[in-house]
């Protein structure tokens, strides 16, 4: 099996090769052509995410239901727990058996699909905190510390691929940094019925449990380019905590903005920017894009809300 990592990349599934397996994004929305034994496992476009699966547990249903992993060529565009998850199982089809490792996916997959509101309901809760913040701290440092737009992703995959090797096969318990700070948030632009925060970490979990359940978190990069210069822009996330929650209907806002700018995506749930080869993402500023999604709304009909305080816990 070998596994292709290119970051920000999207291809039609028409395009792929036979005997390819497109992961979470790598091609938009789930599909399967037998014949060419080309595969898409994914949960954003095309799809309800409330009762679609995420894409690792996705690719465990496969493996038990007979999908052979070993001549296929693995496309991935980003790295994060659940693409990493669906790449692990593949290397180890044989483990789909472990109830340890169903019950790990039965929780990233979850957890990855209906975000951190579904932490507290997780089956193994020690095993996937260890996952999260053990196995794939690696992911979550780059991220945390700013370096995730330039960073090797081949090598940021392996690296957690390792960690996963060593949490299911040999139990390991990682080390976790105590002195670590609380993520917080700035409320930047205030909506009908939605905000908009500016934080460089992930801060759905804390937002929800404050009681916003429709969320633009986004933060500024600056990406190096071959010329020597900095390329500025800004990474969005568009999400709400369900698809049960109303009066944000997130395709028609992520249309909106791919109108001005290709490239933005996502499901029904939860969606950003463009996620582009050279680590930049958007160039859109935040203003412009409260006014667009304002626009958007006044045509959806929202009607103003106060937040609602809901539980939730930060994965």
């Amino acid at each position: 099996m070998r596994v292709i990592v290119e970051r920000g990349v999207t291809v039609p599934f028409s395009d792929l090769p036979a005997y390819s397996l497109a992961l979470d994004g790598y091609v938009q929305g789930p599909s399967i052509d037998v014949e060419a034994h080309k595969y898409s496992f994914d949960h954003h476009a095309g799809c309800l995410r409330l009762v679609t699966k995420a894409t690792c547990a996705q690719v465990l249903d496969a493996l038990i239901l007979g999908l052979d992993p070993h001549p296929m060529t693995v496309y991935l565009n980003d790295i994060d727990a659940d693409t990493v998850l669906a790449v692990w199982l593949l290397e180890h089809p044989e483990a789909v058996t472990d109830p340890r490792v169903r019950n790990l996916v039965e929780d990233v997959g979850n957890v990855d699909a209906h975000g951190p509101s579904y932490f507290p309901f997780v089956r193994d809760l020690e095993l996937c905190q260890r996952f999260f913040k053990g196995a794939m701290e690696p992911e979550a440092r780059a991220r945390r510390e700013g370096h995730y737009a330039t960073i090797n992703l081949g090598c940021l995959l392996t690296e957690c691929l390792e960690r996963i090797d060593k949490l299911i096969f040999r139990n390991k318990r990682f080390p976790v940094l105590r002195e670590r700070k609380c993520p917080s948030y700035e409320i930047t632009h205030k909506g009908n019925g939605w905000i908009m925060t500016r934080s460089n970490e992930r801060v759905f979990g804390m937002l929800y449990r404050d009681g916003y359940s429709r969320v633009v978190a986004y933060h500024p990069m600056e990406v190096r380019l071959p010329s020597g210069e900095l390329e500025h822009s800004w990474a969005y996330t568009i999400a709400k905590q369900s698809d049960l929650v109303s009066g944000f209907n997130i395709p028609q806002i992520l249309a909106r903005l791919a109108a001005l700018e290709t490239g933005w995506g996502g499901g029904s749930s939860i969606g950003g920017a463009p996620r582009r080869p050279n680590g930049s993402r958007s160039f859109l500023p935040p203003d412009q894009v409260f006014e667009l999604i304002e626009a958007e709304l006044s045509c959806q009909g929202v009607e103003s809300c106060e937040p609602v305080l809901e539980s939730s816990v930060e994965p």
